[in-house]
């Protein structure tokens, strides 16, 4: 989604809230919704040179709560507005040929292929504001609209381990890496140096920070790789066990790319040229089920 299609689609929004208050006011109750979210990305996966796989994003779990709103226009149809915390992410996997950078204490770059093992689960904190048409009939209520996102937090927890060979044909032995990231504060180049592998690479010794930050293996441009805004579709249903107290469920599709391919850097190869190769081609967007438990006043 460009730049230009946001703004107006926030703007629609706003419109929408402004509009219909004062129009509908008389008849606006709220309520309180909690619960959990199941969510992942989607978007390609990342193919090594044969064209196999080597990434797949699967569920992580988050929660939910806040406030919601309504408005009922008839006894059938209304208007519905959300104001969540909401947690989404994705547990990311990569299994497969890879890469690695060893920076020696003097003199140039060592460069490696091998084998990358890597897994992280990454918590993406957001404000969530949906704004939905429902149609309720008896206890069953059918909703759907458009949501907005503004990104509060991002973390990542996780390891990785490799094994491989220098260009130069010297074998690495296998070594482990924790991944604690915090992609918003996370510096270019950050690691703790302070506990590391070391290991003898073709006559050089070189340390291997045990724990790195989000951007240890990244582009010094100040960009961090998760987007602060997005917008997507919402469709819901809802069961009403009494006039007030609801169990619903909603399907949350992200329209927007999430994330920041001046930093989504491909673990598979580097270029010719040993630079990174940013994969701004490719497009990863929330997807989210949600199950609450609210009531409305």
């Amino acid at each position: 989604m460009t730049k230009f299609n946001k703004t107006k689609l926030g703007l629609l929004l706003v419109s929408f809230i402004l509009v219909s208050a004062p129009v509908f006011g008389q008849r606006f109750a709220g309520g309180f919704k909690a619960g959990l979210n199941f969510s992942t990305l989607k978007g390609p996966s990342e193919t090594d040179s044969s064209g196999s796989e080597v990434e797949e994003n699967k569920t992580n779990t988050g929660f939910h709560i806040g406030a919601a709103f309504r408005m009922e226009l008839t006894e059938v149809f209304g208007l519905r507005a959300e104001l969540l915390y909401s947690q989404k992410g994705t547990t990311y996997n990569y299994d497969g040929n890879s890469w690695w950078v060893f920076y020696p204490s003097a003199g140039n770059p060592i460069y490696s292929t091998g084998i990358r093992q890597e897994a992280i689960s990454v918590t993406n904190t957001y404000i969530d504001i949906p704004l939905m048409a429902y149609a309720r009939i008896g206890r069953i209520e059918v909703s759907g609209g458009v949501n907005a996102s503004v990104l509060l937090g991002s973390r990542g927890t996780g390891d990785l381990t490799y094994r491989g060979q220098s260009l130069s044909g010297a074998n690495i032995e296998s070594f482990d890496i924790a991944l604690d990231y915090n992609y918003f504060s996370d510096k270019y180049g950050e690691a703790n140096t302070l506990e590391e592998h070391k290991r003898t690479i073709g006559g050089n010794t070189v340390g291997i920070p045990k724990n790195i930050g989000a951007y240890y293996f990244g582009v010094d441009n100040g960009e961090k790789l998760y987007q602060r805004l997005d917008f997507g579709l919402n469709a819901g249903l809802s069961f009403y066990l009494s006039h007030t107290l609801f169990l619903g469920f909603r399907l949350n599709y992200g329209l927007t790319d999430i994330t920041n391919g001046e930093q989504d850097i491909a673990r598979a190869q580097l270029a010719a040229d040993r630079s990174f190769i940013l994969r701004t081609q490719d497009h990863d967007r929330n997807f989210s089920l949600q199950a609450s438990i609210g009531f409305n006043l």
